[in-house]
């Protein structure tokens, strides 16, 4: 009789085993798929150690005793900090408002029409009388040469673009070559402010070429002004920004600001690990239900298995003989007496419809020697319940 498969729970070691490398293939997907990837704001950054940082460029103003620092909140507060620094009793700076130099490294091509939306304090900051250099606006692509060593009064400068600026007046022109500017001066708001086509004038990439980091310290720091780099551009914020942003700093308004498809991974993530701790499945735990035994089938299935494996076809031929001799007589009306064999084959032969068979040779066969033998014995004695199946196919029958 075929029981239906019951789990088993495992030892208590193995399933902790098997539970720690769940749990560990687990975190490897996550550090592999859902890890903290370089965000593309970072490039540009003086904080970014990577090729297209500038951390290298700014450490090399400190190095030369120039005035710089980070500024990581709006630039609207800083211009408010320059115009109240005159009537403070400790000023910010020795120096007058009009020497103040911001550098604006976009991170990435920028299109010059996109400028007001990225930077809404421009007008403001020119017209306050500032120094002002944008490194990156987008220029259209020519056919110069992507790669190239120019020419300039700070030194060679290697540029890795195509894009020059050939269209629009220029108050002055820092760096170029025969297709166009890459760096110049242009008017906004009114203003000269330096522009250059590249986002990567000075980058981490270009540590080894003097060239390019001159260049850019000259444009920043060339009258002695002190440079400020807009960091908050690159999504660096300092503590009082922060809670000037988001209203505070509970775990409320961290949810607030925090995306919903994270929370949501982070939900998920916590149930699948929760769920592989305790070994369990989503709903209520069912148990097996017992199945119901049957002692009669047991016993012959048993039994059959001991007489298969002793070789008794003998005993299985009269035990078989006899039972269907008497189902036989029954079925014929002859009652439970067991009657001759003869008595049997009139009774079957006056009976119409019925197949000429002999009887005789069906429930008084020689003992059969083989396996094969007894199974084509068993199968005639079928043919007299099933007389229309020649083959003796008994499927879907007990």
């Amino acid at each position: 009789m075929t029981r239906p498969a019951v789990m088993r729970s495992l030892p208590f070691n193995r399933r902790t085993l098997l539970l720690g490398l769940l749990g560990l293939a687990l975190l490897l997907g996550l550090l592999l798929f859902a890890g903290p990837a370089t965000s593309p704001l970072e490039s540009g950054s003086t904080w970014h150690r990577g090729p297209a940082g500038y951390s290298a460029w700014y450490e090399s103003l400190e190095q030369q005793g120039i005035a710089v620092q980070r500024w990581q909140r709006p630039v609207d507060d800083l211009l408010k900090r320059l115009g109240e620094a005159e009537d403070a009793t400790v000023t910010l700076m020795q120096n007058s408002a009009s020497s103040e130099t911001l550098v604006a490294v976009l991170p990435g091509f920028i299109d010059e029409s996109e400028l007001p939306a990225l930077l809404p304090w421009l007008p403001d900051w020119v017209e306050a009388g500032h120094q002002l250099v944008i490194l990156g606006v987008k220029a259209p692509a020519t056919a110069a040469p992507f790669s190239q060593t120019l020419s300039s009064q700070a030194g060679p400068v290697q540029i890795d673009t195509r894009r020059r600026y050939t269209a629009g007046s220029r108050l002055g022109v820092e760096l170029a070559d025969d297709y166009g500017a890459i760096v110049w001066q242009q008017a906004i708001a009114s203003k000269p402010v330096t522009v250059a086509a590249t986002p990567h004038l000075g980058a981490n990439a270009y540590l080894d070429r003097p060239g390019n980091f001159a260049l850019l310290t000259a444009l920043v720091a060339g009258a002695g002004q002190r440079v400020w780099i807009d960091e908050y551009l690159h999504g660096y914020r300092d503590e009082e920004a922060i809670a000037a942003e988001v209203g505070g700093d509970s775990w409320l308004n961290y949810l607030a600001r925090t995306p919903l498809v994270i929370l949501l991974a982070q939900i998920l993530v916590v149930t699948l690990i929760a769920l592989l701790a305790f070994n369990r499945r989503l709903g209520q735990r069912r148990s097996l239900a017992a199945p119901t035994i049957d002692n009669s089938r047991a016993y012959i299935q048993a039994l059959a298995g001991v007489l298969h494996k002793a070789n008794s076809h003998d005993f299985v031929v009269q035990t078989v003989s006899q039972a269907e001799r008497l189902q036989l007589q029954k079925n014929l009306g002859l009652g439970h007496t067991l009657l001759p064999i003869e008595q049997l084959q009139r009774a079957w032969n006056e009976q119409p419809g019925r197949p000429n068979i002999d009887l005789a040779a069906i429930l008084n066969p020689p003992l059969p020697k083989t396996e094969s033998q007894l199974r084509d014995w068993l199968q005639r004695v079928q043919s007299l319940h099933y007389p229309g199946d020649s083959t003796g196919d008994t499927s879907g029958h007990d």
